[in-house]
């Protein structure tokens, strides 16, 4: 029997190499960055999933100011940058939680909890025997989709053509509880809607992946 270390077990780095040079006071960091998130189930509430060094939650932020966003990542770096851009610009509808995304889950109490998902560019772990390692599996998608209000929306994107064909089998699977809403060329090309520039995203560019886009709605 799996042990709870191994469930929220996370591959990959939680720091970065080089020391981050954040000029931030340490209690307004631990008012920014959470360990637990208490959150009102009746606001308009959405989770960026691996939200980076946070451009999309910045995006986010402006987009639904009346919004509470969490944004959740274990990159310590990245939730750095992020909490001084929340300080310097003096954000208000971001938390943050430096942590996994299925412990996060677990410890929220409700469920039909948030109105948006996004998860922009999820690791693909491209070596076949780390495909493991991918979050989005159809155990997790149907966990999420708990948590998730009806009519409620989850926004994916990937530069990965493996982990693509994998999302879409999970969605065709899951086709009785979310429908795929930008069937189209000019609704998944990516570059071409008004959506995020994140570092990812600047980074397939540069290697000529072509990004895929997905809007689900939950049924």
């Amino acid at each position: 029997m799996k042990n709870i270390d191994s469930k929220y077990r996370i591959y990959g780095r939680r720091k970065g190499r080089k020391k981050k040079n954040i000029n931030l006071n340490k209690n307004i960091i631990n008012k920014i960055i959470l360990n637990e998130i208490n959150l009102n189930q009746n606001n308009y509430n959405i989770l960026d999933i691996g939200s980076g060094s946070g451009e999309n939650s910045l995006y986010l932020s402006k987009l639904y100011p009346n919004s509470k966003i969490i944004a959740c990542e274990i990159f310590l770096d990245g939730n750095l940058n992020l909490c001084n851009q929340i300080f310097l610009k003096k954000i208000k509808n971001i938390t943050i939680y430096n942590g996994n995304v299925i412990e996060l889950l677990d410890n929220i109490k409700k469920k039909n909890f948030f109105d948006l998902v996004w998860i922009l560019f999820p690791d693909p772990w491209p070596k076949k025997r780390h495909n493991s390692r991918r979050l989005l599996k159809i155990k997790f998608i149907n966990q999420l989709l708990k948590f998730i209000k009806k009519n409620g929306e989850i926004h994916i994107a990937t530069d990965s053509k493996p982990y693509l064909r994998q999302i879409l089998t999970i969605v065709y699977k899951l086709k009785n509880y979310l429908l795929w809403k930008n069937q189209s060329k000019t609704g998944w090309e990516y570059d071409i809607n008004i959506l995020p520039k994140t570092k990812y995203l600047k980074k397939a560019l540069k290697s000529d992946r072509k990004p895929f886009y997905i809007k689900l709605i939950k049924i």
